[in-house]
């Protein structure tokens, strides 16, 4: 690991028997705490819209934006700006995320692990930030630079 890149810890939980999800705390436009799912599969960052208070709608096209589920249902969804996302000394500002509603997936995480997250961290920002996540260690190694 270099000056340019920063090491974040991790959870790694255990929703059900063999089917693990990996956690971490972030911080919403230097106030709002949560936690986070580290989505690979996810194309793009998304918060819960009950969750962010603080955000400006982008405008584009609702055509453009189209966000479904692993169901294939179509999910109601906003492009916004956030100002600010954080993970421990890591900081992202000035960021596009999508708003949709994940009260069904809170809803799951609150039967199988007593928790609820607040978003799910996409491919988008790790692709950006050139993630690589240590499953030994249990961390997520983000470039700072990016």
């Amino acid at each position: 690991m270099n000056n340019q890149t920063i090491s974040i810890p991790i959870e790694i939980i255990e929703l059900e028997t063999q089917s693990f999800h990996l956690l971490i705390k972030c911080t919403i436009n230097d106030e709002q705490e949560g936690e986070m799912v580290i989505d690979t599969g996810a194309s793009k960052t998304v918060f819960d819209r009950n969750f962010v208070q603080e955000y400006q709608h982008q405008d584009k096209n609702k055509e453009d934006l189209q966000s479904c589920g692993l169901g294939g249902d179509d999910i109601e969804s906003d492009l916004v700006e956030i100002k600010s996302l954080s993970f421990g000394n890591f900081k992202s500002e000035i960021l596009n995320v999508v708003l949709i509603d994940l009260n069904q997936i809170n809803k799951m995480y609150e039967k199988h692990c007593q928790r609820q997250i607040c978003g799910l961290l996409g491919s988008d920002f790790l692709l950006r930030h050139q993630a690589i996540i240590d499953y030994q260690k249990s961390v997520i190694i983000l470039n700072k630079n990016q």
